[in-house]
């Protein structure tokens, strides 16, 4: 089995983000509607992220480690004002936390880190998240927030937004 069509990477391989590359690796790149401050209302910052994954020798899909690229971007496009550029793209290598078999079935999430845990990757089968500024040990939110008091505020990161699944969503109510 091609480490691609791992049953984590289907819902993202059918929407054209995964790419099994010659030697073995992966990518996959998508497209995160940025939304921190925000608590989840879309808006047009977003952060493209690039993630090549590297896995182990002995011919599995046991993930090795990630080399990730990201690099925000705004496309609001406002009459009358400026475009901003893009920021200055990021480039770490990410380590997996946990489980980390993409040949296994049961895999249903994937968590990764850099080594210095300052940013973070959250792969699950129906949405993923990409942390930047992330504090060592702090949770990895991957739903928003419910507003309960005391709640703690790290870590919500940038998300597939929900636009990029309608076609999926369609597809799945046939």
């Amino acid at each position: 089995m091609s480490c691609a069509s791992a049953p984590l990477f289907q819902r993202y391989a059918r929407l054209g983000m995964v790419e099994a590359l010659p030697d073995g690796r992966v990518r996959l790149s998508v497209v995160l509607d940025a939304h921190d401050a925000d608590c989840g209302t879309a808006n047009c910052y977003f952060t493209t992220v690039k993630a090549l994954f590297r896995f182990s020798a002995d011919g599995g899909c046991r993930v090795q480690d990630v080399d990730v690229w990201s690099q925000d971007e705004n496309h609001c496009n406002v009459k009358d004002q400026p475009q901003e550029p893009p920021s200055e793209p990021h480039q770490a290598v990410f380590i997996p936390k946990g489980a980390a078999n993409l040949s296994d079935p049961k895999l249903t999430k994937l968590t990764l880190r850099t080594r210095k845990a300052d940013r973070a990757f959250v792969i699950i089968k129906e949405n993923l998240f990409y942390f930047e500024a992330v504090k060592a040990g702090a949770p990895l939110h991957t739903t928003l927030p419910s507003g309960e008091e005391g709640e703690p505020e790290c870590c919500w990161g940038a998300a597939i937004a929900n636009s990029h699944f309608y076609p999926l969503y369609e597809q799945d109510a046939k």
